[in-house]
């Protein structure tokens, strides 16, 4: 066999591999890779008590601020900062969520808080002006101690300021 006539059959295969390996497993987006992140460590431990060390193997620490945790995800280009009552999932400017990746987080925090957390209630009043995606599900009266929840708020236009966050606050628990 001419060496040509192998070199095309070789690289057809690689071809048909690669368009196969893209359709059998597919990459994430930036919002479900982030929606992942947020429910598997933000929220998992107030859900199951899983530790989720896993998902925390595949990020960077940077620092601690007080009793919180920083990390780095290079997968999805964001921030977490884990605290014993709180955790946020946040972009910043230049890797900010575009306006569409922010709608997409938007709509995938929505199903996580409808399926695991159905008690909590949407707040209207949980926005941060015309140019935001932000959306608040509480219990609680705002400003009090015991309100507790999740809230999305995503500025994607906002140029050199542009970001977003995800947060957890968890419910307190009685001494």
């Amino acid at each position: 066999m001419k060496k040509r006539v192998l070199l095309g059959i070789v690289a057809a295969g690689l071809a048909v591999g690669l368009g196969g390996a893209s359709q059998i497993w597919p990459k994430q987006t930036r919002a479900e890779r982030m929606a992942d992140l947020f429910h598997g460590i933000c929220l998992a431990p107030a859900l199951t008590g899983d530790s989720p060390d896993a998902l925390f193997s595949s990020l960077t620490r940077t620092h601690d601020e007080g009793t919180a945790q920083r990390w780095i995800d290079t997968q999805s280009g964001s921030f977490l900062r884990v605290a014993a009552t709180s955790c946020t999932v946040s972009t910043y400017a230049p890797h900010a969520l575009t306006f569409e990746e922010a709608e997409e987080l938007l709509e995938l925090t929505g199903v996580i808080v409808a399926r695991d957390f159905p008690q909590l209630v949407y707040d209207p009043k949980a926005v941060m002006g015309d140019e935001a995606l932000a959306k608040g599900w509480f219990i609680g009266s705002f400003s009090s101690p015991g309100r507790w929840g999740i809230y999305h708020f995503a500025y994607p236009d906002w140029g050199d300021s542009a970001g977003s966050s995800l947060s957890f606050k968890a419910p307190t628990t009685p001494d």
